[in-house]
């Protein structure tokens, strides 16, 4: 319920500007800490399940124990599936956030590269070197 997965339709798209709106606008859950806790009380509810089925003789009143046993495992169940979906939610999103990055870089790769200024902003050639006369170093 907590765990958020990205818009079904995202390995189809391949516009970075798109993918990043999407992203911002439909926020999706990496973070797997709600899944964590699902498993956890999922596990506490069907060990405890699975002593009460297992040892329910032991206790003396069979039809209780059994009834307690299917009772946890009832309970342990959305807790269990609860932390399969949440997972898979966060994996997803986290594939999602890594091709948004992916694309993001790639097109700022273009845009990063100094060529374009040098081309529309050469840099003027004076004739003459700045530390030339004094150290002897020529430096354009």
């Amino acid at each position: 319920m907590f765990v958020h997965g990205p818009p079904s339709n995202w390995q189809e798209i391949q516009d970075s500007d798109q993918l990043q709106r999407i992203s911002l606008t439909q926020p999706c859950t990496t973070s797997k800490g709600t899944v964590w806790l699902d498993g956890l009380m999922g596990g506490i509810f069907a060990s405890n399940g699975y002593v009460f089925l297992r040892y329910g003789d032991d206790f003396g009143d069979s039809v209780g124990t059994i009834t307690y046993g299917v009772g946890f495992l009832g309970i342990a169940a959305p807790f269990l599936a609860g932390a399969v979906a949440g997972n898979r939610k966060a994996n997803e999103c986290r594939a999602f956030i890594a091709r948004v990055l992916e694309l993001r870089r790639g097109s700022a790769s273009s845009l990063t590269s100094h060529e374009w200024l040098d081309e529309l902003f050469p840099l003027p050639d004076l004739g003459v070197t700045g530390l030339d006369p004094v150290f002897g170093i020529p430096i354009n």
